[in-house]
């Protein structure tokens, strides 16, 4: 049957299940029947009526215009459809294309389209939530639960949050001539969406209407009556005051929890897709069965750079259905991307805000029409000298004349259409708030990963916890993991670790063993790779010298990592490793045919250690003449890395920081001389490379290739190693490798999660107080990864401490996740698979001398620091 008859086949009879009766879904089901789909289709959604429009609910419906249950969505069509309301979907099984639902029902799918959007964030502290009059927006029921509290007419409402649905009800309260007080973390209302100039603005336009703004400043506590009833707030500042209502307008949380254990990569900032609207899983990899639309869907925008945007925009939600409907009934071939510029809209104190584009892609605006002080302008974005957005206010009627600036990628600043420009249209920089304020509120999140770059995520977000501690304690654990009796079999020791999930030590760091709240952490964009944001900072390793993107936070992390990986894998050079398959192939069998003959090698020293300098110093351009030099170098870095104090002379660590002094030094020739004959080498892509981004720095290209050699070099050397190891601990695998080749790409895999090279992330920090597993975590303390123990967590593998090669979910955390996943993962990968490969296929009879062999004395990078083996006859 060929491909035509197989789509036919499915659009007659096919399974499709829509998860989510949103918006998204409801016109994603309507334009699958108009695109022909005749087959079986399932609604699933959590409430029990059917789709309704969320936009009045902040709007008409606390007015009293639009009664709450006159919001149902019109119907276009008929769509056939099976609806299973009320019962939330649980778990998504795509080994058998199921979606399992919490009532125990499962229903099967060929294809599956998630659209479940957000819900409110609720208000941190549980028994405070549930005060009477505390409400938070998001359903029909939320609505016309406040509308009625408004319309008895409290004494004074609070507002916590001033993003646009903060910003709406305290307009709406005004309107009703209802006090309100407004609370703001932030600077200024909107800030985090719009910037610091039209916050100004709009904490002007709140104030002239008699809102109490209090900005800056954050409710600490919701206070009840002995009744229950919610009476007074509290305030950072000492402050308190009395009220009868408090709305929590604090944004919105992605339905992704369900989703944990299905591989795709959905978490915080929802579900990682492509622009055709296909879920990726945690490796970057398409599920082409499952789609996702709408607010909880992250797409690639290329006016944006693809970088990944995630939006809460109805137009978006209907547009991006449409594509996604349309996908899943066409051949490759048919489908088409979701690329529109967004359009965003809010009316508050008589003004009509509108937007179009991604305001937070930006670093100037500047006002090109009308005035500020009249509250009727537009203000342009741009981003590295073009247009990316334009913000009016009562003045929309342009919008339409910018959308086509952005599409074009028009120079920044933009001459005004009209004659209304301002005396003086002179730009001045965005100034959004930090990483800990910047989602709060936004209708646009810019995430900065680009699934080419396999950087995705998959984890949920954490309840942001303030004025609470709490701890949990493991005495000496940390004692316990670097010591070296555990480093030949550290697996039964992290079995002990995960009975506590998170486990405070103490000097006060945390050391996190379970798979769940490692991928959490290693997610939450309010987690820092910055040694500077620890509340106690480490001394840096280099010395003063420029650090590698691994150690910086968004936005600069992203910015430097795409850069690099231009050159260094997909989307823009997809066949780098391919093309290396010749040389590395000829690499390795140059250093088994020295292992001719003899009775004895040790894996490490013969073949594993010098393999990674060389195929680097081959990406790099190196000279083969100074290539001696960078295997001296790469071996005292490493030794230097393994530095005991109480053990080793000084003069180990001495020759380390020297050693990398010489290679940065090395390094920087390297790159001055490709400014004056490029080459077709790394270096010399990174030195002539003038990219959306501009042109990397010097300091920068010898840092990015300084961490290529040493991580890459890490890496590979304990994964061939371990993975050899592990092989001739598993005669019967080892002989499946040698009579099946093609074993070898899975079975790397599954050494990836079983014996990885990179065991422990030594730490992390956070931006501000977050909860795991019931511990709260406070700003900037350290936070120890055990990416080990959780790739050997039985609560999410089947029978963990079995090596199999054939095991199908494998989500492991062999090279991190999230935004700082390994990006040379796929060389290391094809590295270790060709290694592996010719080792066995090539070495006669093989056999361990010592088992278990010596290891290196660091448990973060955790192999045999010699592996001897015997062949031959002996």
């Amino acid at each position: 049957m060929t491909s035509a008859d197989n789509l036919r086949a499915f659009k007659r009879d096919g399974r499709i299940v829509v998860v989510g009766a949103s918006l998204a879904g409801l016109r994603a089901a309507e334009a699958l029947r108009d695109e022909g789909f005749t087959g079986s289709l399932t609604m699933i959604g959590d409430e029990l009526g059917e789709p309704y429009d969320r936009p009045p609910l902040s709007k008409q419906v606390l007015t009293g215009w639009v009664p709450a249950d006159g919001t149902t969505l019109p119907r276009r069509r008929g769509i056939d459809a099976q609806w299973l309301l009320g019962v939330p979907a649980s778990g998504l099984d795509l080994a058998t294309n199921h979606v399992h639902l919490t009532d125990g029902r499962e229903v099967p799918f060929d294809r599956v389209l998630i659209s479940t959007g957000v819900r409110a964030r609720p208000w941190f502290v549980e028994s405070e939530a549930a005060l009477d009059g505390v409400f938070v927006v998001r359903t029909r029921e939320h609505a016309e639960s406040l509308q009625r509290a408004l319309a008895a007419g409290p004494s004074r409402v609070l507002v916590v949050g001033a993003g646009f649905t903060g910003s709406e009800i305290a307009s709406i309260c005004r309107e009703r001539d209802i006090p309100v007080t407004v609370a703001e973390l932030a600077p200024a209302p909107l800030v985090g969406a719009l910037g610091a100039m039209i916050g100004e603005v709009a904490a002007d336009m709140q104030r002239a209407h008699g809102v109490d703004l209090r900005c800056s400043v954050k409710v600490t506590q919701l206070e009840g009556d002995a009744e229950g009833h919610f009476r007074r707030a509290h305030f950072s500042d000492g402050s308190t005051i009395d009220a009868d209502v408090a709305v929590v307008a604090l944004g919105s949380i992605r339905n992704t929890e369900w989703l944990r254990e299905s591989g795709l990569a959905a978490g915080v900032w929802g579900i990682t897709c492509d622009t055709g609207c296909r879920a990726l899983d945690i490796h970057g990899r398409v599920a082409d069965d499952v789609f996702a639309a709408g607010d909880v869907a992250r797409c690639p925008n290329p006016i944006y750079e693809y970088r990944l945007i995630a939006l809460e925009h109805w137009a978006n939600a209907v547009e991006q259905a449409e594509v996604a409907a349309h996908n899943m009934v066409s051949a490759q071939a048919d489908r088409r991307p979701h690329l529109s510029i967004p359009l965003f809209w809010s009316i508050q104190f008589g003004v009509n805000i509108k937007s179009v584009g991604v305001p937070t892609f930006a670093d100037e605006v500047v006002v090109t029409q009308g005035s500020l002080d009249d509250h009727r302008f537009v203000t342009v974005y741009g981003y590295r000298g073009r247009v990316t957005a334009a913000v009016s206010f009562n003045n929309g009627k342009w919008l339409d004349h910018y959308r086509r600036l952005i599409e074009k990628a028009a120079p920044f600043p933009p001459p005004c259409p009209t004659p209304d420009q301002p005396a003086e249209m002179k730009p001045v920089p965005v100034d959004f708030p930090g990483p800990a304020l910047l989602a709060q509120g936004a209708t646009a999140v810019v995430t900065g990963h680009d699934p080419g770059e396999r950087r995705v995520t998959a984890v949920h977000r954490y309840r942001q916890v303030e004025g609470r501690t709490t701890t949990t304690g493991t005495p000496g654990t940390l004692q316990r993991i670097f010591d070296y009796s555990a480093r030949a079999d550290p697996y039964p020791l992290y079995a002990e670790l995960r009975r506590t999930p998170v486990a405070r030590q103490e000097d006060g760091s945390y050391v996190i063993s379970a798979y769940r709240e490692i991928t959490d952490i290693l997610n939450d964009p309010h987690l820092s790779s910055d040694v500077r944001n620890l509340s106690r900072p480490m001394p840096s390793a280099e010395g003063g010298a420029t650090s590698s993107f691994i150690h910086m936070d968004s936005p600069e992390h992203d910015r430097l990592r795409r850069m690099a990986t231009r050159h260094f894998g997909p989307p823009h050079t997809p066949g780098l490793v391919t093309g290396l398959e010749g040389f590395l192939t000829a690499t390795v069998r140059s250093l088994i045919d020295d292992l001719a003959g003899k009775e004895q090698i040790d894996v490490v020293d013969d073949f594993a250690f010098p393999f990674p300098v060389t195929v680097i110093c081959h990406l790099l351009g190196v000279p083969r003449e100074d290539e001696p030099m960078f295997h001296l170098w790469v071996n005292d870095i490493m030794n230097s890395i393994d530095y005991d104090p109480k053990t080793d002379p000084k003069e180990k660590l001495d020759k380390g920081v020297q050693a990398r002094k010489d290679l940065r030094q090395c390094l920087g020739e390297l790159v001055e001389q490709r400014h004056g004959r490029p080459g077709d080498d790394f270096l010399s892509r990174l030195a002539s490379d003038d990219g959306p981004d501009g042109r990397m720095a010097d300091a920068d290209i010898v840092a990015t290739a300084k961490l290529l050699l040493i991580a890459g070099h890490e890496t590979i050397v304990n994964l061939i190693t371990n993975g050899m190891l592990t092989l001739l601990r598993h005669p019967q695998v080892l002989q499946r490798l040698r009579d099946e080749p093609d074993l070898v790409v899975p079975l790397v895999e599954e050494l990836l999660r079983y014996e990885p090279s990179v065991q422990i992330i030594p730490w992390r920090a956070a931006y501000s107080d977050i909860t795991v597993a019931d511990t709260v975590i406070p700003q900037g303390s350290q936070i120890m990864l055990m990416l080990a123990s959780g790739s050997r967590d039985p609560k999410r593998f089947h029978d963990p401490d079995r090596f199999d090669p054939d095991r199908r979910d494998n989500q492991h955390l062999g090279f991190g996740s999230g935004i700082h996943l390994c990006f040379g993962g796929p060389l290391a990968r094809r590295e270790t698979q060709i290694a592996l490969t010719e080792l066995v296929r090539r070495l006669d009879r093989p056999r361990l001398v010592a088992d278990p062999p010596p290891y290196r004395p660091s448990p973060v990078l955790r192999g045999p620091i010699h592996l001897d083996i015997e062949q031959g006859d002996g």
